[in-house]
């Protein structure tokens, strides 16, 4: 197991993933440092509602994290890099009207859109109803560089491909997955891409960066996943559901990125719509091999 012993520890950056990484790091016994230009509550701004994490004043008062505007990386033992991003603006987008087109960020372009009950913007590219229409603003974000972990830049596993991580719960996977590399001494799992759109009723998302392979598509129950395969593996997947099953979604992700044949122990009191969906690419392919 890794040391526990107490270290100086700094993030640069506040979001999401960054007060998570500094609320686990700080209980467990490390002195953590925050750097920041957008000292703010944080929350899971990209889920409709958005949903609160940490108040500052938690994060000062209970965590005990430092937040400062400025600090010399060479002064710590380990720095995190992570993004400051203006959520401010984006909670205020929630209490809008009409489509809104959140430039570089399709996907929360729709959960924004689709909280307001509106069409997305026809420059989404998902399967929604879509609108000519809409009103295009720009999402401020400073990332970080140059540190040897980050919490918004990665490579996802099943296509290589280099992405910047956009969804706040991926980030706070990310982050829990540096703790536990940290302070357990456990493996860093490869990172996969997930994206999601979170509207009143319904929640699309996608696990991967590329759809790659032949598809293979299963429903029931208002439920929908599709999985793209090649050579046996689990490429890219993507599920829609009514928005009460986005834990389910989200645990569906969590596996996948764990575990990428996860899919083969979807099964409870049935098979799961995973397993149906994913497991013919495995079997086709072991069948040829």
């Amino acid at each position: 197991m890794a040391s526990k012993g107490k270290r100086r520890i700094l993030i640069r950056g506040l979001e999401a993933g960054a007060a998570y990484l500094a609320y686990l790091l700080a209980k467990s016994g490390d002195r953590v440092v925050i750097e920041t230009k957008r000292p703010h509550d944080v929350y899971i701004y990209d889920l409709s509602p958005p949903r609160p994490l940490f108040t500052l004043k938690f994060l000062n008062d209970v965590v005990l994290a430092d937040i400062v505007d400025s600090a010399d990386a060479d002064k710590f033992e380990i720095v995190v890099d992570s993004c400051d991003i203006d959520e401010h603006s984006v909670l205020k987008l929630y209490e809008g009207t009409g489509s809104v087109y959140i430039r570089g960020d399709p996907w929360l372009s729709a959960t924004v859109s689709l909280w307001r009950g509106a069409p997305a913007p026809s420059a989404v590219d998902l399967p929604l109803e879509k609108t000519e229409k809409y009103e295009e603003v720009d999402l401020e974000v400073e990332r970080y560089h140059g540190a040897s972990y980050t919490l918004c830049e990665a490579v996802d596993y099943p296509s290589g491909e280099k992405y910047v991580v956009k969804r706040s719960l991926e980030r706070v996977y990310i982050a829990a997955d540096i703790f536990a590399e940290l302070k357990l001494g456990l493996r860093r799992p490869p990172n996969l891409k997930l994206e999601y759109a979170v509207g009143k009723e319904e929640v699309l998302a996608a696990f991967g960066a590329k759809a790659v392979g032949k598809s293979s598509r299963v429903s029931h129950g208002g439920v929908s996943i599709s999985t793209y395969g090649e050579g046996g593996e689990i490429k890219f997947v993507t599920v829609r559901a009514p928005v009460h099953d986005l834990d389910k979604v989200l645990l569906l992700y969590n596996g996948m990125r764990l575990n990428r044949h996860f899919y083969l122990y979807d099964v409870s009191t049935s098979r799961g719509l995973l397993n149906i969906s994913a497991l013919g690419h495995l079997t086709r392919h072991l069948r040829q091999s």
